[in-house]
């Protein structure tokens, strides 16, 4: 087995793992990100995406925010979620949802300049290319 060496070690590849290092690296910071798989997962592992996370992928660079718009669905087609007896039973009742109501929506828009959206297809940070910036460093 060989020896790697790497300034930061990130275990998984998920949102977390995947955002750390794409950040990292646009900082020129040395990583490495392993899995317990052998594969990049080919579907979502998360549907909605929060204002805070685009702030992240506005981070990297405005061009991976306006990538993860137009790859996602606008909030609002998110709609409501329905209660029902069954599949194709009566509807008990619904409730909008994902921030669609018009005082949650309001409360979404002044909190942050990037909107809040639906990743319900394969959308991931796997496609971002980070580009490389001048790492911040503070003297102390």
């Amino acid at each position: 087995m060989a020896d790697i060496t790497t300034d930061i070690l990130i275990i998984g590849t998920g949102p977390a793992g995947s955002a750390t290092a794409a950040l990292l690296s646009s900082y020129g910071i040395e990583n490495m990100v392993i899995n317990r798989y052998r594969w990049l997962a080919s579907t979502p592992r998360a549907h909605i995406t929060n204002q805070r996370t685009m702030e992240v992928l506005r981070d990297l660079g405005r061009d991976v925010e306006e990538d993860g718009y137009t790859r996602a669905t606008e909030q609002d087609l998110m709609g409501e979620n329905v209660f029902c007896t069954a599949i194709d039973g009566e509807e008990i009742g619904r409730m909008k949802s994902w921030g669609t109501h018009p005082l949650s929506r309001a409360e979404h828009l002044l909190s942050s300049p990037c909107r809040r959206l639906s990743w319900s297809h394969c959308c991931s940070l796997r496609h971002v290319h980070a580009a490389p910036r001048r790492a911040c460093r503070q003297s102390i």
